[in-house]
């Protein structure tokens, strides 16, 4: 009796943690939804990082895995551009909607889903905004299990908000609650090349041009360059080659 009462006890303290894992999952859909962008307007935003990925051979065995896929956005990209690619992610209502469009997805945590994966079983690792909700600690443990997942030649894209962006590190980057801190783009730089990465490139992206402020001269762009310059940045890195 005691034997049962302690199983259901387990039981019960799994269904709670799994409720309480899962009770944002609808309110962070919203959330996406509301602030992000819609699917049209993410898609053209994720369009550029495409050539990078044809860059790489392409192999049914070494995918390009994207962590926290969200809605699908890039996976669609590189399905309907023939890359095969899989999306992780732990929201329930996210998944639903990526099957939906037939989009191969895992229901796991991304740093947990790379310590399973075998070495070199990964074309590309992706990113779109995740690093920022991760500690110090559990981004360095995603870059070492990135580096040993990737291929020889492999390749990491993260992008991420851009606090030199004076509205996005004040303001924006905070409409998201589980955001911890930005990441100034020198200190993600530095992050990857003491993890192992090389060929390091920084582009800074989506500047919020219609809130330009009129005017020419120093002052002036100065001003549109601190408040209404590049709101994202990505970084990418490559694995040397063997």
């Amino acid at each position: 009796m005691q034997r049962r009462v302690s199983a259901l006890k387990q039981l019960s303290s799994t269904a709670e943690s799994t409720n309480t894992t899962h009770q944002l999952d609808t309110f962070y859909a919203a959330l996406e939804d509301r602030f992000r962008g819609s699917r049209e307007e993410i898609k053209e935003r994720l369009k550029p990082y495409l050539p990078y990925v044809k860059r790489l051979a392409p192999s049914e065995n070494a995918p390009v895995v994207d962590l926290g896929c969200g809605r699908g956005e890039w996976l669609e990209i590189l399905k309907d551009n023939g890359v095969n690619a899989l999306g992780v992610e732990t929201n329930l209502v996210q998944l639903e909607r990526c099957r939906g469009l037939g989009l191969e997805v895992v229901e796991q945590d991304m740093l947990s889903y790379l310590r399973g994966r075998p070495d070199k079983s990964a074309a590309a690792i992706t990113g779109f905004h995740i690093i920022e909700h991760l500690s110090i600690e559990t981004l360095v443990s995603l870059l070492d299990e990135a580096m040993r997942v990737l291929i020889s030649g492999g390749l990491v894209i993260f992008e991420t908000p851009n606090p030199e962006n004076v509205l996005v590190g004040s303001n924006y980057f905070y409409f998201d609650p589980t955001h911890r801190h930005p990441i100034p783009g020198p200190l993600m730089q530095l992050l990857l090349e003491t993890r192992g990465f090389h060929q390091i490139e920084t582009i800074t992206l989506h500047p919020w041009d219609s809130g330009r402020v009129a005017g020419e001269g120093e002052l002036a762009e100065r001003f549109n360059g601190l408040f209404f310059g590049p709101m994202d940045y990505a970084i990418l890195g490559w694995k040397v080659e063997e």
